[in-house]
């Protein structure tokens, strides 16, 4: 009984805020697309997916932050600090960047009805996510260059360089996979009436994580990457 209420309130909601369920012509039985039942059934099933998918990352960032910090406490000895203006300087563009994505993503969802806005707002994410990951590369390159450079072991790379490069380059890795997904939800919506709001509320949820992710990554650099 609970359940059926439950699909009831979920079905409602959906009519009150213009979704993709009962209320949308396009969506009716009989026109070739799916019932109300039948959508409410696969958002559930995506915001499962996504809840689960987004648990796994957890526990791969979990893991690298628990790797760093073994790391940090072997090394803490002779430990040298990693962030000096530059970096510090290039941390703070990238985490505006971020923020910025992540507040576009979310200012797309809510202006889901409005299908023109909400294409015009997943695009700026994209824009806002790749001049992230430009930050980001700059900020890899005295590093990566140290790297080359004749020493021990073949490069001038410390453990602090190599792990500022772990931590960061892992997370904008799945920047990038965000902005992968940003682009297939525009082409999938190209030449119709733009996204849709269930892809539209799964892109959010993704973007929020990275943020919060971020945030974690800034806690770890600022905490064992200064001597």
């Amino acid at each position: 009984m609970r359940a059926i209420d439950r699909r009831a309130r979920r079905l409602r909601r959906y009519d009150r805020t213009g979704g993709e369920l009962a209320g949308d012509p396009r969506q009716a039985t009989g026109g070739g697309s799916q019932a109300p039942e039948d959508a409410a059934l696969e958002a559930d099933l995506q915001g499962m997916g996504m809840r689960l998918f987004l648990a796994s990352l957890t526990m791969v960032f979990g893991g690298t932050f628990v790797a760093y910090a073994i790391i940090w406490w072997k090394n803490r000895a002779n430990w040298e600090g990693i962030l000096d203006g530059r970096e510090i300087g290039g941390l703070a563009a990238a985490t505006v960047l971020l923020v910025l994505a992540d507040l576009f993503a979310a200012r797309a969802l809510k202006r889901a009805p409005d299908r023109a806005k909400a294409w015009s707002l997943t695009r700026a994410t994209i824009i806002a996510a790749t001049v992230y990951l430009v930050v980001q590369g700059i900020s890899w390159v005295p590093l990566l260059e140290a790297s080359r450079k004749p020493g021990p072991a073949g490069g001038d790379l410390r453990i602090e360089g190599f792990l500022f490069l772990m931590l960061t380059f892992a997370h904008a890795a799945h920047v990038l996979g965000g902005i992968v997904a940003n682009f297939v939800v525009l082409y999938r919506s190209r030449g119709g009436d733009g996204p849709r709001r269930g892809a539209l509320r799964l892109l959010y949820q993704y973007w929020r994580f990275l943020t919060i992710v971020w945030v974690a990554v800034l806690v770890a650099l600022f905490a064992f990457g200064r001597a």
